[in-house]
């Protein structure tokens, strides 16, 4: 029969030891949120949007050079991440710091960020962005971006793991 000795038992602890490490470091729900301003940030924000996409509503209407869109949520919290998303990827768009870099139609965008226009209105529950252009390619970019997050609202996290194609009137 073995007898736990120090060596014996320090060595039976170490998958727990171990697992206990590996939960330490894995981000929770208690962990703090990236700073703003870092791509993590900016993940975190989008995918709790993602998440709470059943409770927000989209409406999109064509205007001269692009579109104007309205996004709003019943719940403040959401409204307010949804005000923090859309700020923030214009600052993306206005410095070229990309994000989904896997997705054709989002490299387009940013390939022709230069070329768009972008205003945001907080309203009391969400956000109003008038997003335009004068370049035509850069104009059916916005459309097609557009639709795109409409999808995101309507679907969550089934239409952010697409591919998007770039529309033929951007190339």
């Amino acid at each position: 029969m073995l007898h736990p000795t120090p060596n014996r038992i320090l060595i039976s602890l170490l998958p727990l030891a171990a697992a206990l490490a590996s939960c330490a470091s894995s981000p929770t729900a208690s962990q703090p949120t990236p700073p703003p301003g870092t791509l993590a940030y900016d993940k975190s924000i989008f995918t709790g949007l993602l998440a709470d996409h059943d409770s927000i509503r989209r409406t999109v209407r064509e205007i001269d050079g692009g579109i104007e869109a309205t996004t709003e949520s019943d719940d403040p919290a959401v409204a307010a991440r949804l005000a923090d998303h859309v700020t923030a990827m214009k600052h993306r768009i206005e410095t070229g710091a990309r994000v989904r870099q896997w997705d054709p139609l989002y490299i387009a965008i940013f390939d022709r960020a230069e070329a768009i226009h972008l205003d945001i209105e907080r309203t009391a529950k969400g956000v109003r962005v008038r997003e335009t252009s004068t370049d035509p390619r850069a104009i059916a970019l916005i459309r097609s971006h557009a639709g795109v997050v409409t999808g995101f609202a309507a679907s969550g996290f089934e239409e952010s793991a697409k591919e998007h194609p770039i529309p033929d009137a951007a190339r």
